[in-house]
């Protein structure tokens, strides 16, 4: 049986204050690289402001949207990492989502990894969602409680990805 290898494009959705940090295996080769050279705005322009240097983004949400971005340049594997500081309080409707996806707009045969920070409406700790999607098929869906407050600070969430494994 041939083992399907799928080049994944990496799309992520933030929605709540976040700073962005990005690191990848064509990117560490040039860590000066400002960070639209590798990435471009998909919605929401506004809500993005970059650091001098170009390398560190600041994504912002209000009442009415979040904002999203992805890559310029499809990956067969990497390495990507976000500093994330999630909404307090009353967070329910806030769906805080950071993935990759084979390709935007890919349809049920995607591939897919995911974290989604799912906020709730009596200030309870978040909740991470995590899921899988191989050929369009997930079913491995878990949920974590944190023993942290991610509303507190910022905090770091990577994703590790080759044909051997997922971190």
């Amino acid at each position: 049986m041939k083992k399907r290898v799928s080049p994944m494009a990496s799309l992520f959705f933030i929605s709540a204050l976040a700073a962005a940090f990005h690191s990848s295996s064509e990117a560490a080769a040039s860590s000066q690289s400002p960070f639209e050279d590798n990435f471009s705005i998909m919605w929401s322009e506004n809500h993005f402001k970059t650091s001098e240097d170009g390398n560190t983004w600041f994504l912002s949400l209000d009442k009415e949207t979040g904002c999203g971005f992805q890559t310029k340049q499809r990956y067969r594997f990497g390495w990507f990492s976000m500093k994330l500081k999630l909404v307090g309080g009353d967070s329910a409707g806030v769906v805080t989502a950071y993935y990759m996806c084979s390709e935007n707009g890919a349809g049920p045969e995607r591939d897919e990894l995911d974290f989604e920070f799912l906020g709730n409406r009596t200030g309870q700790p978040y909740l991470i969602q995590t899921n899988v999607y191989k050929n369009g098929v997930g079913g491995r869906e878990m949920r974590h409680m944190l023993w942290f407050d991610p509303t507190e600070e910022f905090h770091s969430y990577s994703i590790l990805w080759n044909d051997h494994q997922i971190v």
